[in-house]
């Protein structure tokens, strides 16, 4: 039996979700050589993600659009946080004003 990981692109793994809706897990599993665990979690990705969802981590670090959402998400988490900490900073200021 062969122990090592198989690389599934995009296209494979939209074909193996095709096939368990067309099929059902069991069959997909034994004509795929997949553990029912990972289609359950291609399929779990592509419904909340899409297509993204089930590009690999490292196809996802290499598009420039996903690059950017990631530093515009870490921007926008620190703009929260600041103004999160003035909110806290005014609550409290105005409990101890008279």
């Amino acid at each position: 039996m062969n122990k090592q990981r198989r690389a599934w692109n995009l296209a494979e793994k939209f074909e193996a979700l095709q096939l368990l809706k067309k099929e059902g897990i069991s069959k997909a599993c034994r004509q795929l050589g997949l553990s029912s665990t990972t289609l359950y979690n291609w399929q779990r990705a592509f419904e909340q993600n899409g297509e993204l969802g089930l590009s690999s981590k490292q196809d996802q670090d290499k598009n420039p659009e996903f690059e950017r959402l990631k530093r515009e998400n870490r921007e926008l988490k620190m703009l929260v946080a600041e103004k999160e900490l003035i909110i806290r900073v005014q609550n409290e200021l105005l409990k101890k004003s008279p």
